[in-house]
């Protein structure tokens, strides 16, 4: 009988170290699937900082469009970017460059010289939360101007 408990000791032992083994797997796999999950978290976030910083800069051209004419004669090698305007909406601001680009005819008018006023503006938006950027350029003209 003594021969038979020491099969059995030896028995308990071997379940406990495969029992630790499986243990430490599975906490592997749950870390590894943790660190999976708040990396793909990371991501969407950053995707989401990248699209608010693309509304910004749209937000920044659009206000230039509406402005309408710049009245601008300063060409883009020079031009200096305006002051940044900050959006709380969306968590961040974003600054304008208008230059020209130069005057052009506006082909099939009846009247016979009708000048057009080529314009370019640089957006930039910048999201307050980990430095998103984007930069937009959009080219615009002005048919007709006055005051030049």
């Amino acid at each position: 009988m003594a021969m038979h408990g020491r099969k059995m000791y030896r028995q308990r032992g071997a379940v406990l170290i495969i029992s630790l083994v499986l243990l430490m797997v599975l906490t592997i796999l749950a870390i590894s699937t943790m660190r999976t999950a708040s990396l793909g978290l990371l991501m969407a976030g950053n995707t989401q900082y990248r699209q608010n910083a693309w509304q910004l800069a749209q937000t920044g051209i659009d206000t230039v469009l509406r402005a309408g004419d710049p009245a601008t004669g300063i060409s883009c090698d020079t031009a200096a970017a305006d002051a940044p305007v900050a959006i709380d909406a969306l968590g961040g601001s974003y600054t304008t460059m208008v230059c020209y680009r130069g005057e052009s005819m506006t082909p099939g008018n009846s009247i016979t010289r009708v000048p057009t006023f080529n314009y370019e503006v640089h957006a930039d938006g910048t999201t307050g939360q980990r430095g998103a950027r984007a930069r937009l350029v959009q080219g615009f003209a002005v048919t007709g101007a006055s005051g030049r």
